[in-house]
């Protein structure tokens, strides 16, 4: 009981500041540059702590740690062995991250799923929630970031660029929506969680979030009538390689298709280059090309304007291929289908809420790239989701 009672205080505690600092964008002055170097060093004590409970409690290293391990450890060489720029020890401390979050998921998830899913959507309803009350006083950006005037927007909210919110929104309305589908609990609070979620990408004119969030919010809603989950994901599985392959790869021009013309137009408000960004994915593959199996290391954003003429990639594939090439590419297909295929062992309400998550992650990842850091945290709450046991879904496969 007192080890609970332990765990029951201390894991908020690292998740609010792992999580918060994780997403949280602030100004590179000084002293908010002394305030990240003791994060920095908050994080090291955290992993030192998580560490001496792990070897302590003899717990297992499961097939996530090995695998999310390993694809960080290849993407931690390339970054430092074809390096484009300066980015100092930011590739060590984003791989700390990863290791703390997966020692919390052994030492705490893995052992207390329920109370461990509660913790990290509490945290994630406060961010959102704070997030969206900064952006109704502040509708102009809380600060600007002149390295990036002339490169997009300059103007910085709580999670950093407004095109980052809509990934925060998808990670709180999981990880509340799997709780909730777990223990019937917080339905008010996942509700709200959405309506917020939806208004704040809708504030800020992120059209692939509101659609990808819209989605996800539909099929809470409607999950019980859903049945055999798995035809559907393996359809959009199908219509999303197409995609990517005519459209993000080949270049090709939707306006030769009416029906995708007409939702780019008139549902996403875009108009049929998606901002520029198909000249960009064009640069892109074209750069690809010339290292196609190691890539180019991770780019600053001096060498994206040279290269991409943008800022970045704006789409997932992309930068993967173009930070590590085929190999890197490949070892997180690799990963993102062995989290797939756990999901799908078990089809409680929750794991399938969390393979519906990828799909949506998918989506918006197609027109922006998100901090892989946050993106393993949504992996991860996926893989353990099949933990949160509930009744298992009708008309499984």
């Amino acid at each position: 009981m007192q080890q609970q009672s332990q765990s029951s205080f201390w894991q908020p505690l690292i998740y609010l500041i792992l999580i918060g600092f994780t997403f949280i964008v602030m100004p590179r002055t000084g002293t908010t540059y002394q305030l990240a170097r003791c994060v920095q060093g908050i994080e090291v004590l955290f992993f030192i702590a998580l560490l001496i409970q792990f070897c302590r409690d003899s717990f297992g290293i499961n097939k996530l740690n090995w695998r999310i391990n390993l694809w960080w450890l290849l993407y931690t060489i390339i970054t430092y062995a074809f390096i484009q720029g300066s980015v100092g020890l930011t590739p060590l401390f984003k791989w700390l991250n990863i290791i703390i979050f997966l020692l919390c998921g052994v030492c705490y998830w893995q052992q207390d799923p329920i109370n461990s899913y509660k913790h990290i959507s509490t945290v994630f309803s406060l961010l959102i929630y704070l997030n969206a009350i900064l952006l109704f006083i502040y509708p102009d950006g809380l600060w600007v970031d002149y390295e990036w005037a002339g490169t997009g927007d300059p103007r910085r909210y709580l999670f950093g660029n407004y095109n980052q919110m809509g990934f925060v929104c998808l990670l709180g309305i999981t990880a509340q929506g799997m709780y909730t589908f777990a223990t019937k609990r917080g339905r008010f609070n996942l509700f709200i969680l959405i309506v917020v979620s939806l208004w704040t990408v809708l504030f800020v004119g992120s059209m692939t979030s509101t659609v990808g969030l819209s989605f996800l919010g539909i099929y809470i809603l409607l999950h019980n009538l859903i049945k055999r989950p798995k035809i559907y994901i393996t359809l959009f599985a199908i219509v999303y390689i197409a995609f990517f392959v005519t459209i993000v790869w080949l270049g090709n021009s939707i306006e030769e298709i009416g029906a995708m013309t007409h939702f780019v137009e008139n549902v996403l408000l875009k108009d049929t280059t998606f901002t520029s960004r198909t000249d960009i994915w064009s640069n892109a593959v074209y750069k690809i090309q010339q290292s196609p199996w190691i890539g180019f290391g991770v780019q600053n954003v001096e060498w994206n304007m040279m290269y991409l003429d943008g800022s970045g990639p704006h789409n997932l594939w992309l930068m993967l291929l173009l930070q590590g090439g085929v190999i890197l590419c490949s070892a997180f297909i690799y990963n993102v289908l062995f989290i797939i295929r756990n999901t799908f062992k078990d089809q409680t309400p929750s794991s399938v809420l969390g393979a519906v998550s990828i799909c949506v992650f998918f989506i918006m990842s197609l027109f922006e790239a998100y901090n892989l850091v946050q993106t393993f945290l949504l992996l991860q709450l996926i893989y353990y989701s099949p933990l949160l046991k509930a009744n298992p879904i009708e008309g499984k496969d």
